[in-house]
């Protein structure tokens, strides 16, 4: 594969250098194009025309076998219940389940760790997201990293590399791949939907919130789910009377990190409003931002804020969800 497609990971790239390290973690945000960076890096290392870290070739039987998700000196090691081969061929970083990385997973790679490499040179083991390996997972692969085979690579794939084991994350090159500026990442996007988005806000809203990761942006641009419950919200909020059990039972179908992104972004609004008279975010909600400030302090705000923060610490708590949002609307800010 090439990278050409994908501006903004050249110089996390070249930061490799020509020869892939034994141990490579690449780290940065979600939607950041990490797990594409890894696969070019993996193919281009087994690619029969080169062994440094240059474009693959894509032509020849190995680059096609990668390509294919058959080749023999490969590996992903991803969540127990994921599904590698389908994993692989993603150029974002996919939504991750909750499941670790267990010791068992890591243990299966022993053979395929100390045996030779069935093509060319070098055998590579990827690994995302590094940061769900537990314990017992991260000390029996510490045990591989610290004396590979002079074949062996292993690329490590995390958004939060501090969640690694410390002697683990000390054994690796570390290259952060950061987003590009909002308006690059505003031209790429735009080229990538082709005018299926007609709303500018919509994909300037979807850049920002992302923090300007691209592959991201463009999930949340398709995600009608999203900007219809923000709608909601936003218009619930603007009532002269809110209505907290009318909010709760609309919140309470909308998943977490979805909740989270709308509330912590229209949070950030209210109070940049009453500081600038500016918003970062919703743009195109002025109006209703207005409504939801009226007179309110950023101190008011805030206190909600740390109800909220305190909310989604026991969000997936299998107790009445729909109590605990009322409980929490109940207390939302008001004259």
């Amino acid at each position: 594969m090439q990278l050409t497609d994908y501006p903004w990971l050249t110089e996390p790239k070249n930061s490799v250098g020509k020869i892939l390290p034994p141990a490579l973690l690449i780290h940065g945000v979600e939607g950041i194009g990490k797990r594409a960076l890894a696969n070019y890096l993996a193919q281009s290392v087994l690619c029969e025309e080169t062994s440094s870290v240059n474009d693959p070739c894509g032509k020849c039987p190995s680059c096609a076998l990668f390509t294919a998700d058959t080749h023999p000196d490969f590996k992903l090691l991803t969540n127990d219940d994921e599904d590698a081969s389908s994993s692989r061929n993603d150029l974002g970083d996919t939504k991750k389940s909750k499941h670790i990385i267990s010791v068992k997973a890591v243990r299966s790679l022993g053979t395929f760790c100390v045996t030779k490499p069935h093509r060319g040179h070098a055998k590579v083991i990827v690994i995302d997201p590094a940061e769900h390996l537990n314990q017992s997972a991260s000390n029996a692969l510490l045990k591989n990293v610290e004396e590979p085979a002079e074949f062996l690579h292993f690329i490590l794939v995390a958004k939060h590399k501090e969640r690694l084991l410390p002697t683990l994350l000390s054994r690796c090159l570390k290259v952060n791949v950061r987003p590009p500026d909002a308006q690059e990442a505003f031209r790429w996007v735009a080229t990538q939907i082709d005018g299926q988005c007609k709303d500018p806000y919509r994909q300037e809203l979807s850049i920002a919130l992302s923090g300007n990761a691209p592959l991201s942006s463009i999930r949340v641009i398709a995600d009608e789910d999203f900007f219809s419950n923000r709608e909601s919200i936003l218009s619930l909020l603007s009532q002269n009377q809110i209505d907290p059990f009318a909010l709760a039972t609309l919140c309470e179908k909308i998943e977490v990190p979805t909740l989270q992104r709308i509330i912590y972004a229209l949070l950030h609004d209210l109070m940049f409003l009453n500081i600038q008279q500016d918003v970062a975010f919703h743009e195109d909600k002025k109006t209703e931002l207005g409504r939801i400030k009226r007179s309110l302090s950023n101190k008011a705000f805030s206190r909600w804020l740390s109800l909220f923060n305190d909310y989604l610490k026991s969000a997936s708590h299998p107790l009445n969800r729909r109590l605990a949002l009322e409980a929490l609307f109940l207390k939302w800010p008001q004259t």
